[in-house]
C-alpha cells in the first residue's frame, strides 16, 4: 500500500491544507439547473411529436390523448434531472421524486424539489471515482459510474460528476482542500482529464464492457 506522501507524489491524493476559503462568491455547479422555460417546451415538443405520430387526428382522440398522457408523465421527467453545487459554506444537492408525476410538478415548481445540505465541518474525506458499468444489451448506452464519494458522518454520500470539465473539478478539489477536506484520486482520473483523454476510452480500453 502507498504511503501518503506517494499518492500526493502520483497526484493519487490532495491533502487537506485548511488555509481557509479565500473567494467567497466561488462556487461549482455540477449538472444543470432547469429552467421552466425548457419544461414547457418540453410539453410543447411533446404535444407536436403526439399529434405527428396520431396523423394528426386521423387516429381516434383517446389514441392522441394516451399517447401525450404517456409523453407528459413518464418521458418528459426522464430528460431531466437534479444537480449539486459546492459553495463556501459546503455542498448543495438538489434532486427530484423517483415518482413521474411528482417529479412533473417539481419541474413546473408546483412541488418543491428536494434539498439537502453538507457542511465542510462534517466531511472527512472526498473520494474521485470511475467505475465501468457492465452492459447486458448492445443498446444500453447508460453512462459508467463517474462519481464523488463524500464521507459525511462515517456515511458514504454518492455524487453524480457527469461530463466534468478538468478546471471544475480541480477547483472543488482546491475548495475542498482549504475547508481541511483531503481528496483522493486513486485513479488519476484529474490527470486524464486535463489531457483531454476519454475516460470511457481509457477504462475500457476501447471495448465495449458487457457481460
Amino acid at each position: 500500500m502507498k504511503s501518503n506522501e506517494e499518492m500526493i507524489a502520483g497526484r493519487q491524493l490532495y491533502p487537506a491544507n485548511n488555509s481557509g476559503f479565500s473567494n467567497l462568491d466561488k462556487s461549482v455547479t455540477v449538472g444543470h439547473k432547469v429552467n421552466i422555460l425548457h419544461v414547457i417546451l418540453g410539453l410543447v415538443l411533446v404535444i407536436l411529436v403526439s399529434l405527428f405520430m396520431t396523423g394528426f387526428g386521423y387516429q381516434p382522440w383517446w389514441v392522441l390523448g394516451l399517447i401525450i398522457l404517456v409523453g407528459i408523465f413518464i418521458t418528459l421527467p426522464t430528460c431531466f434531472s437534479g444537480y449539486w453545487q459546492i459553495n463556501k459554506n459546503g455542498i448543495t444537492v438538489l434532486s427530484y421524486s423517483s415518482n413521474d408525476v411528482m417529479k412533473l410538478m417539481q419541474l413546473l415548481h408546483i412541488k418543491k424539489i428536494y434539498t439537502k445540505s453538507y457542511l465542510f465541518e462534517n466531511i472527512t474525506k472526498a473520494e474521485i471515482t470511475y467505475r465501468k458499468k457492465v452492459r447486458i444489451s448492445p443498446i444500453d448506452f447508460n453512462p459508467d459510474f463517474f462519481k464523488l464519494n463524500l464521507t459525511v458522518n462515517n456515511k458514504v454520500i454518492q455524487l453524480e460528476l457527469g461530463n466534468i470539465q478538468a478546471k471544475d473539478l480541480v477547483e472543488i478539489v482546491v475548495i475542498f482542500n482549504t475547508h481541511g477536506v483531503a481528496v483522493y484520486d486513486r485513479q488519476q482520473i484529474i490527470g486524464l482529464l486535463e489531457e483531454n483523454k476519454s475516460l470511457f476510452n481509457h477504462f475500457h480500453n476501447g471495448k465495449w464492457a458487457s457481460l
